[in-house]
């Protein structure tokens, strides 16, 4: 993950870093195994033993797009998500992060904490 900061046009101090999602839900792949194959299995079952799809596994899925990952711009008053990530981000000028906060789409800003009852 690569970090950057910068100031805008109206002196707010914003900070910018890439997320690049490591294990994605694999359904959701060009190379989905769902599809029907071109040559399904005609033979006898081989496979024995306990089904290894029985264990819960929490799953992560991403919206469209944001599988080759996003940048994400925040202030202290609002953030933002960009994708896909433009190459050479982490070289750009001032001024051109700037245009690229501008272009991300403002999303919900969360405290990341947990809340106590």
């Amino acid at each position: 993950m690569s970090y950057r900061t910068f100031v805008d046009r109206d002196g707010a101090y914003w900070q910018v870093w890439d997320s690049q999602p490591s294990k994605v839900e694999r359904r959701v792949a060009a190379d989905d195994r769902r599809h029907v194959k071109r040559f399904p299995w005609r033979g006898a079952e081989r496979r024995s033993g306990v089904d290894r799809r029985t264990v819960s596994q929490r799953r992560t899925t991403l919206s469209e797009g944001y599988g080759r990952g996003w940048l994400t711009f925040e202030s202290l008053d609002e953030k933002r998500r960009l994708i896909p990530i433009p190459s050479g981000w982490k070289d750009a000028s001032s001024t051109e992060l700037r245009t690229m906060c501008e272009q991300a789409k403002r999303i919900a800003k969360t405290d990341g904490g947990t809340s106590a009852a």
